[in-house]
Order: C-alpha cells, then structure tokens, then sequence
C-alpha cells in the first residue's frame, strides 16, 4: 500500500480515493438532514427568521432571544422567504457551508505549503464527525467556520501579493469576509486578534511589512469597534450564564474528544499533534506561517478561558470551533514535513482509516442499514400518535408565566407547531391554553421544557415520555 501513496499527479488509486472521502463528506452532510426535529436552540432561530416579518421585527426578536449577531439569521429568513418557511430549509444552508468548508480549508491549506498537505486536509476535513454534525444544525456555527477559514485564504492571499497597489481584489475581499466573519459569531474577534498578533511578530521578528494589510486591519478595527458598541448595549450575558468554567478534565483533550468523536480519538489526534510540534519545532520555527497557525490555536483556548477566570465562564467548543483550522492545517502540514517517508505514510494511512472507522461506530454509516436514534425532540412520532388516537384534540401546555416577561420557549415552541402541522398537513385541532379554563373532555398536551399540570380538575389518562425531552399526556378534563 505504501507504493501507492507517492503523491504523484497521475495516481488514479490516491485521487480516486480523495474523491470518494469528498463524495462521503458530502453525503454525511446531506443524507438523513431532516430526520430529526429542531431542539430547542434550533426552534430559536426557527422562530427568529420568520419571512413574513419585517427586517425591524426581525432585529427585535434577534436582540430580545439571543446571544449571536444578526447576520446569519438575515441570511436564513432570506432563504425561508426564497424557497418556503420550513425548518429543513435553515439546515440545508448549513449543509452546503459545511460542504463548501472543505473546499476553503484545502485552499488554505495551499497557502502554508508547496506540497500535497492540502489534499490531506481535505480528507480530515470532510470526515471530521465535528464539523459534519454541525453542519446539519440550523445555527450559526458551521457558518462561522466556512467565512472564518474563507477570510483566512484571502489574509493570505493578501499577504503573498507582490502588487504596489493597495486597494486590490484580495484587500476588499479579505476586509469583507473577515467582517463578515465578526458579525456571524462575537469570538472571530479571536481570530482577527490573532492576526494582529501574528503581523506584529512578523514586523519584529522578520522586518516584514505590509502596508496594505496593515491598512485592512485599521479598516476591519473600526468597523468591528463600531459593531461592538452596538452589540455590548444589548447583549447579555445571562444568555450564556448555563456555561461553566472548564476543570481540570479539560486540560487532559482541550475539548479533542468532541471534535473527534470519542475520547480515544481524541487524545489520539492530540497526541499526534503535540508529538509532531515537538519532532518538528525546527522546521516550523523558520515558516513564519506555521507559527501563525499556533498563535490562532493558543489564542483560541487562551483567551476564552482568560476571560472565563476573571468575569464569567464562555468558553463551550461550538463557540470555538474554528480552533479546527489550525488543528486539522497543523496536523496535515507536519506529516508532510517528515522526512521520514514510511513514517509519512504511516501517519496518512493511520489518521484517514482511523477517521473512516469512526463512522462505522457513528450514525453517519449506521443510518444506512438501521434507524438513527433520535436524540433531539420527536414531534413527528407525537403527532402520528395523536393522529392514531380517538381525539385529534391537542394544547401545548408548559407551566403558567406568572412574571411579566413573555414566556419565549412558549412562544417559539408554540410556533414550531403550527409550521409543522401546516406544512406537514396533520389534521390535528390546535387549541390555545387559555381555551383550557371552559374545555370538557380528553385533549393531548404536548410539553418541551418544565412541564407542569394546569390549575384545572383532570385525569391524566395516559403518559409517553418521548426523546428529546418531550412529554405528551393525554388528559380528561371534568
């Protein structure tokens, strides 16, 4: 098998392979999309993307619910407006971001070494089970992922222009997409710091520099200082106060078992890593890209966990997910740097059969020949249910708001429903709570999130406990 890893550009065995692991990555990321509900985050940017709002009410609802910018939700309800007001429509957009990630990552790969590396990452990208599963949520992550890395090829495409010209193709689109980038997710800020921090060293240390992208960066500093002013005024953290600080725990994987599918794997890649910083610290010390490429890893933990330790706890490794970019980029490109050729190929064939064996042991192949477990909440299974029952008859009853702010999880849930019951055209009788006071007779109620009975005189006839947190009661109400 070694004999076949020569890399060379006629090798059908090697491409042909590439290709099917791309094939796989997009399949992985596509197939089975919509087989689960939304959970309750989802249903969040369900409800806050409505296309028959106004962009104002839109904007209300993004600042009233949540903790993320207003990009990605403006680019949902476009799509929902575009083709139809649909949950798989939020989840398709993510998947093609997903898909195109790999693409963006292979690309950047290219700027930090003149050899086949990129090709290599392009594997580890489209298998990662991380990266796949996200991209199959309709939240802002993987997006933020695919304009982080794409931001990253045109900073570079920058840094390597030899033109006197400042205001360039790449200067504009670098400027755009790393912007872009901050208004998607708060924490690209990281990112954008960390290339500060690497054009510093790069004037210090390597008497490099660059006008244009110092002009970029001045550019990109006042627009993401003006959207800061903005977005602290109404942001809270309270939206986030469910985190906790990371233990000691966390500093034995660095959140590697989530990015690679179990905590084997993960110290694995962890391992490999550390072990080829070390075995090759020569090298990367004298490719000042490389160095960039730890300076966004180490900023990525660093400066999260900082903030952690001395005001409140946000550090959560979907937060943080573009740390994978330097992760996967590292891990390629160090292979590639051994001289060692058996042991080269050693750690090729290694990682991309240990990251294809992973899927065996994942739904991602076991969907194919089993039903997936359904981990987030089961409306459809509730609604064939009620369907199948003697009465259609159903109220979403939580508990009663007695506080003065509006109950938003029963709001949102409330309109998740009724799309789905629109769409998907159960006959189902949907009555509002407040119908409850003067109803008679049995009726379902649906709950997801604190489930408490009404003050009313009723039977709780029967029960179903349901994944995901749903609890559907059927009740006789005297």
């Amino acid at each position: 098998m070694f004999k076949l890893l020569k890399f060379q550009e006629n090798n059908l065995f090697i491409y042909s392979s590439i290709f099917l692991i791309v094939v796989l990555g997009f399949v992985f990321r596509f197939y089975n999309i919509n087989y689960e509900n939304l959970w309750l985050d989802e249903i969040y940017s369900f409800w806050v993307t409505d296309p028959n709002l106004s962009f104002d009410e839109t904007y209300f609802r993004i600042k009233t619910t949540e903790s993320i910018p207003f990009l990605y939700y403006y680019f949902i309800k476009i799509c929902n407006n575009l083709f139809s007001y649909d949950p798989i429509v939020g989840r398709i957009f993510s998947a093609f971001f997903g898909f195109f990630s790999i693409f963006t990552i292979s690309n950047l790969c290219r700027k930090f070494a003149n050899n086949k590396s990129y090709l290599f990452a392009l594997c580890l990208t489209s298998l990662n089970i991380y990266l796949i599963v996200y991209s199959q949520e309709m939240r802002v992550y993987i997006f933020n992922f695919f304009l982080t890395s794409l931001a990253l090829v045109f900073f570079f495409n920058l840094y390597n222009e030899d033109k006197s010209k400042i205001f360039t193709k790449n200067f504009f689109l670098f400027s755009l997409t790393m912007f872009l980038s901050i208004l998607s997710h708060p924490f690209s800020i990281i990112v954008f710091g960390s290339l500060i921090c690497f054009i510093f060293l790069d004037y210090f240390f390597f008497k490099t520099k660059n006008q244009k992208i110092n002009i970029s960066i001045i550019v990109i500093s006042i627009l993401t200082l003006i959207f800061l002013v903005h977005y602290l005024g109404y942001i809270s953290t309270d939206k986030v106060g469910w985190i906790e600080q990371p233990g000691f725990k966390f500093f034995t994987n660095f959140y590697f078992s989530k990015f690679f599918g179990s905590r084997l794997l993960g110290i694995i890649h962890l391992s490999i890593l550390i072990f080829l910083s070390i075995l090759l610290w020569k090298k990367i010390i004298q490719n000042k890209k490389i160095i960039f490429l730890y300076i966004m890893l180490f900023s990525s933990y660093f400066v999260p966990l900082i903030y952690g330790y001395f005001l409140e706890p946000i550090i959560f490794p979907k937060y943080i997910i573009f740390v994978l970019i330097p992760i996967i980029l590292l891990i390629s490109i160090l292979i590639f740097l051994i001289e060692n050729q058996n042991l080269r190929k050693f750690f090729i064939i290694f990682l991309i059969l240990l990251n294809l064996g992973n899927h065996l042991t994942e739904s991602t192949v076991k969907q194919f020949f089993n039903d997936r477990v359904k981990l987030k909440p089961d409306f459809d299974t509730v609604f064939k249910i009620i369907e199948s029952s003697s009465t259609n008859k159903v109220v979403l009853y939580r508990e009663k708001n007695n506080s003065q702010d509006p109950d938003f999880n029963d709001i949102v849930f409330t309109n998740y429903v009724k799309v789905i019951l629109n769409n998907q055209n159960y006959k189902l009788n949907l009555f509002k709570t407040d119908t409850l006071k003067n109803y008679k007779g049995k009726i379902w109620n649906i709950c997801y999130v604190e489930c408490f009975l009404p003050p009313s005189d009723l039977n709780v006839l029967k029960e179903n406990f349901l994944n995901g947190g749903l609890k559907l009661s059927l009740w006789e109400i005297k």
